[in-house]
């Protein structure tokens, strides 16, 4: 029993005991007690020192055995994106593997939908269907020629629109061979084909905006599945957020509608009306907080190579704003550009007399694709590599099929970018793929894609590694890590109960691993 022990025994509102306790704290990385006094931790201790707790008043709480560790933070998701999902036609490849399919699926949503209303369908993959492409305007017709229909991919920087959402975006025919932005049309004749590359200002506006009660209907569903999976933090990384998207997660999380902690991006479109309203990284307070800039030209624009200059000057002026900078690194080219513009705003920021630059930090989201030649850049740039490891699953067949024998370790290089020191923290991307965690920590232990084949095993990493990605350096992500992702005294109490020690269970059997309860703030909030 340790002074410090003793001294805080009578403080506690609640107890865990009986429990085997991953803090993932360094200085003291097991146990077998947490206490808790309001929402943080009051103190982590052995078992014997149980009695120093047992005070009249005192919630004790026996885990019989089960693991306690630190909420799931989920580093890089879309929430809202999830909570819409699950209110429009599930078109997701499970449920819709041919068009015949998808048609099915709109036409009985329509069928019980009053004539004009629109119908949005959500999570469709041209990969993965049957045809092997999207469908075309005219196969939405014929499932629902009555309705409006907007069918968004499951990456979401693309959608399908049918005649009837055409004519109100007022998108028609061009001439034959005509090109326009992302609309894509038949080179013969010029009419529009549904498909819809990027953002687009007119089917934008057409598509009207889901209500209050909508989104939280949503979110209540998204909320019980966050929970479900022991996420105590999300980081919504969506690049579309404006001061509109703040104030709507004000609400939610004031409305109870969220349990989990929230950081949100900002969209680059966005910057200027977030600092006129004195709002950069770290505003908010410990339940919705303004994370990074998300700097995302290639998914807002649909071009694929956005120029440099522009990237660095948008970096850059994020900087000066007191934002941290999040760069959407979609492929190696967008890697090379994110990285110019790390060394860009560090070569003209003002620098502390130490030599440290002054600006917040810089994160690379996805790097999914990093050639063994950039590693020693991403270790120079010392930004936190935030990657989905359930890519390796979801993705990594079709990565397989098309990648040389040297590229096939270039895909999500884990291993590689642990050994040099590097940072990661884990995200889902979620609706794009499943949010929870324990199938993403079995991805990156089993490097296995859905099918069973290997994917560049030696850049597998050990179970407590990859989930201290999903814990601790989520927390270092969103510059967070002085309130939560370990269990230590003084931090925030968000905790998750667990079946059973996942650092002990076979990698193969690390997605079977149950949530029994989750707790955020002290709070009790979900259990199963």
């Amino acid at each position: 029993m340790s002074k410090a022990v003793a001294t805080r025994a009578s403080g506690a509102d609640l107890v865990l005991h009986n429990a085997r306790v991953l803090t993932f704290d360094d200085a003291h990385p097991h146990a077998e007690l947490v206490a808790v006094r309001g929402d943080r931790i009051l103190a982590v201790a052995a078992a014997c020192d149980l009695p120093l707790f047992a005070r009249p008043g005192v919630e004790l709480l026996d885990c019989a055995g089960a693991t306690v560790m630190p909420g799931f933070n989920d580093a890089h998701c879309h929430p809202i994106g999830l909570a819409l999902s699950l209110l429009a036609v599930d078109c997701s490849p499970p449920a819709a593997r041919s068009i015949a399919e998808l048609q099915a699926r709109i036409r009985e949503r329509a069928e019980r939908s009053a004539e004009g209303c629109w119908i949005r369908a959500a999570g469709f993959d041209d990969a993965s269907l049957a045809e092997g492409r999207p469908p075309t305007r005219w196969e939405l017709d014929h499932a629902a020629p009555r309705h409006p229909v907007v069918l968004v991919h499951a990456t979401g920087q693309r959608c399908v629109l049918n005649s009837a959402a055409l004519h109100l975006a007022g998108i028609t025919a061009s001439g034959p061979g005509s090109v326009e932005g992302g609309i894509r049309r038949d080179l013969r004749t010029g009419e529009p084909t549904g498909l819809v590359i990027g953002r687009e200002e007119r089917v934008a506006r057409a598509i009207p905006s889901p209500d209050a009660d909508e989104i939280a209907r949503g979110m209540a569903r998204a909320n019980r599945i966050y929970l479900a999976q022991g996420i105590t933090s999300l980081q919504d990384t969506s690049w579309t957020n404006g001061l509109q998207q703040w104030q709507l997660w004000q609400r939610l999380v004031a409305g109870g509608a969220v349990a989990p902690r929230v950081s949100m991006m900002a969209g680059t479109e966005s910057l200027e009306r977030f600092g006129a309203a004195g709002l950069a990284t770290g505003s908010g307070n410990g339940s919705l907080r303004l994370g990074a800039l998300k700097l995302a030209l290639d998914e807002s624009t649909g071009a694929s190579h956005p120029p440099r200059a522009e990237v660095n000057d948008l970096a850059l002026r994020a900087h000066h704003a007191g934002f941290q900078v999040a760069f959407h690194v979609s492929d190696a080219r967008m890697l090379e550009v994110s990285l110019a513009a790390i060394a860009f705003v560090r070569a003209h920021c003002r620098v502390h007399p130490h030599g440290a630059c002054d600006a917040p930090g810089f994160r690379l989201e996805h790097c999914a694709v990093c050639p063994p030649g950039l590693l020693p850049k991403v270790q120079a740039s010392r930004a936190i590599v935030v990657t989905q490891p359930a890519f390796l699953t979801g993705f990594g067949g079709r990565y397989l099929d098309a990648a040389s024998a040297q590229q096939i370790g270039w895909f999500c290089p884990i291993g590689s970018l642990r050994q040099r020191g590097i940072d990661v923290a884990f995200g889902s991307d979620s609706p794009l793929l499943s949010s929870d965690p324990l199938a993403g920590i079995q991805a990156a232990v089993v490097r296995r894609t859905d099918t069973g084949r290997p994917l560049a095993p030696r850049e597998a990493i050990a179970t407590r590694d990859a989930i201290a990605m999903y814990t601790v350096a989520g927390a270092r992500a969103s510059l967070e890590a002085d309130q939560k992702g370990s269990i230590r005294p003084g931090k925030l109490a968000d905790l998750v109960l667990l079946d059973r020690d996942p650092t002990q269970v076979a990698a193969e059997e690390l997605s079977t691993v149950k949530v029994l309860r989750t707790i955020v703030g002290g709070r009790r909030v979900w259990e199963a």
